[in-house]
């Protein structure tokens, strides 16, 4: 097996790339190739390099880096099945490994905990067919808040002041509403939606929890779809929960639903700005958002499963 390690420079503290780079040169057991990303999205290039490198090699490729770095290298891959993912996560949120049981996150930190690691076998998103994503695909509040955590996101390297929690907020406040039709099996909604969620697991926002519990195995994703009457219910007790990170106590005002599919339609027809992964993407007529069931090979420490395992 070649042991694949794409790093983002950028992430985490300022020497984090060498001291990386110094910490793998002592696993001598192994085969393994360090690369470094240039910029944003320029993990798809190297992605489509190294298959060609090594396209008669069994790869376990290692993103080095945050949740849209993870979210790049994936979307790029050919073939999952000849894949082996792992994360070694030091950027904002690092969501996907908030799976996992809290006790078992911090071991995702050890790189020996990933080498020496298993691999199971977990859900991933895809929308409009080819696209991928790990955590969620929603627009509303969560792109707003995106949006906003990139204006502040220096605030990460001045303490441990998370840029989602500083915000949130603001985006509770500067979110607007988008007339859409939302498909979700037999059933339709039409309505100013404020919020439109299709997650896998838990999470929304980096940090804020959608349901109480998360199942990253069972092909379904979690839907939340946030009325236009949420807008006039915005109260203290409302930004209370979702400072607490309880959205799920806000079910008054929304619908709940596990779904293998939706479809999303904005009725005007013109482009919904998305938020995939902590990236923005802009998309126009109608979107299909599935779960892939135990699609993704997933490198975890020794013994560690999701949640709900």
């Amino acid at each position: 097996m070649i042991h694949v390690f794409i790093v983002n420079p950028m992430a985490g503290k300022m020497d984090f790339a060498e001291k990386l780079r110094r910490k793998i040169s002592e696993f001598k057991d192994i085969d393994y190739y360090i690369f470094d990303t240039r910029n944003a999205g320029y993990e798809g290039e190297l992605i489509n390099r190294i298959q060609h490198i090594f396209e008669d090699e069994k790869l376990r490729i290692y993103c080095c880096g945050g949740s849209g770095t993870l979210r790049n290298i994936v979307n790029d891959i050919d073939n999952l099945d000849n894949v082996e993912v792992a994360f070694l996560p030091c950027g904002l949120s690092n969501s996907f490994i908030k799976v996992f049981p809290a006790k078992d996150q911090k071991r995702f930190k050890q790189l020996e905990e990933l080498i020496y690691g298993d691999v199971v076998d977990l859900d991933y998103i895809r929308f409009n067919n080819k696209n991928i994503a790990l955590n969620s695909f929603s627009m509303g509040i969560d792109s707003v808040l995106l949006e906003q955590v990139e204006k502040y996101r220096f605030i990460n390297t001045i303490g441990n002041i998370s840029p989602y929690m500083w915000c949130l907020p603001f985006a509770l406040f500067k979110s607007h509403t988008t007339k859409c039709e939302v498909t979700i099996g037999e059933k339709h909604y039409v309505d100013d939606f404020t919020e439109i969620y299709f997650g896998n697991g838990n999470i929304l926002g980096g940090n804020v929890s959608i349901y109480d519990e998360a199942n990253v195995t069972d092909g379904l994703g979690k839907v939340v779809l946030l009325r236009s009457d949420a807008r006039r219910f915005w109260s203290i007790p409302i930004v209370f929960n979702l400072m607490r990170k309880k959205f799920y106590k806000l079910k008054y005002i929304a619908e709940y639903a596990d779904a293998q599919n939706i479809y999303i339609r904005r009725i005007n027809d013109g482009p919904i700005k998305y938020n995939v992964d902590g990236e923005m993407l802009t998309f126009g007529g109608t979107v299909k958002v599935e779960m892939v069931k135990k699609g993704l090979h997933f490198v975890v420490p020794k013994g560690v499963t999701p949640s709900e395992q």
